[in-house]
């Protein structure tokens, strides 16, 4: 658990990271997730690109969490308290944290290193 960002011990900090997010739309009419997010915020009046934008649609980034075990990343919108308490790292969605190069690395790797910022 020496790299669970909970951790006492001292690093050098040299990157941020900002966790993944994605969309997830809502028709706020009736205040349920929906699986039109391509429509969200786009002009839809008559099934054109040319109408007015729908009121009724609203997209919602969710904060996508990173677990890491040794090597292995897991992203997940849902993480069980199981998982997280067994993770060498937990990155939760929607936060920043400071990494420090071992731990960049590990995400580099991993497909990541996009959300992740020198500092």
């Amino acid at each position: 658990m020496g790299n669970h960002p909970c951790s006492t011990r001292k690093v050098n900090v040299t990157y941020r990271l900002t966790t993944p997010w994605e969309w997830e739309t809502w028709i706020t009419a009736d205040n349920l997730n929906s699986p039109y997010s391509r429509l969200a915020g786009r002009p839809i009046t008559g099934g054109t690109y040319t109408g007015v934008t729908n009121p009724f649609l609203t997209d919602i980034p969710r904060g996508v969490t990173l677990l890491v075990n040794g090597t292995t990343v897991t992203a997940t919108r849902f993480p069980y308290q199981d998982d997280i308490a067994d993770a060498d790292a937990v990155y939760m969605g929607g936060h920043n944290y400071e990494v420090d190069d071992q731990a960049a690395q590990i995400l580099i790797d991993a497909g990541y290193g996009d959300y992740l910022e020198p500092i």
